[in-house]
């Protein structure tokens, strides 16, 4: 059972207006976006405009063939699926198809599933690397905040000169501060008061007595 809606954007090129209008009827409600084109020459000028996720395109055309274009815009964009639909099914065909790295191939006349399991196969491909995509930009986002973390911890890290008495910390400009407020300004730390058990005794001797 095939999705009912594809989240790619789609790029057709054939000649044929009627075939044209045809796949546009049946696939410009199934996926996000779809771009039609005339010929491999206008098919390579919208791949560049519109940098569609996924190719459909026939093989002999006018102007610019399939074929041509398949290889145009590999150069351009190696990993864009691209599916072809032909009614050449001799060798010379086929064997162009691989050599210009196509994913998919889909005879003429086109059968509705036969195309629809096509673009499901591309769209796993797709998906997969937008899936890989995020992950790789998260992590970038992780290592960046990792890295900012230990650069907070390096200005934390080595010997701080502190006052014996007030216990005030003496920062690089060779001014003394809290030290709750060197702190604050070198980490994410937050500091809430109390009294320790020893500095309450001295403070407050009346209620420690026996």
């Amino acid at each position: 059972m095939h999705e009912d809606h594809f989240d790619v954007s789609v790029l057709y090129v054939e000649d044929d207006a009627a075939t044209r209008e045809q796949i546009a009827l049946f696939l410009g409600r199934r996926v996000r976006r779809f771009i039609p084109a005339e010929n491999g020459e206008e098919g390579l000028r919208l791949f560049r405009t519109e940098g569609p996720d996924l190719v459909i395109t026939d093989i002999r055309m006018p102007v610019m063939d399939g074929l041509q274009m398949a290889r145009a815009i590999r150069a351009l964009k190696r990993d864009v699926p691209i599916i072809v639909t032909t009614a050449h099914g001799d060798v010379s065909h086929l064997m162009g198809a691989i050599d210009a790295g196509i994913d998919q191939y889909v005879m003429k006349p086109v059968q509705s599933d036969r195309l629809l399991m096509a673009i499901e196969k591309c769209t796993e491909v797709i998906e997969y690397r937008r899936d890989a995509q995020q992950y790789l930009e998260e992590r970038e986002r992780l290592v960046r905040e990792l890295q900012g973390a230990l650069e907070k911890v390096k200005l934390l890290s080595g010997f701080l000169p502190i006052c014996a008495s007030c216990k005030k910390i003496r920062d690089d400009k060779g001014y003394w501060q809290r030290i709750e407020a060197y702190i604050s300004e070198h980490s994410e730390a937050e500091f809430s008061h109390g009294i320790c058990p020893d500095c309450a005794r001295k403070i407050y001797p009346e209620f420690f007595k026996q």
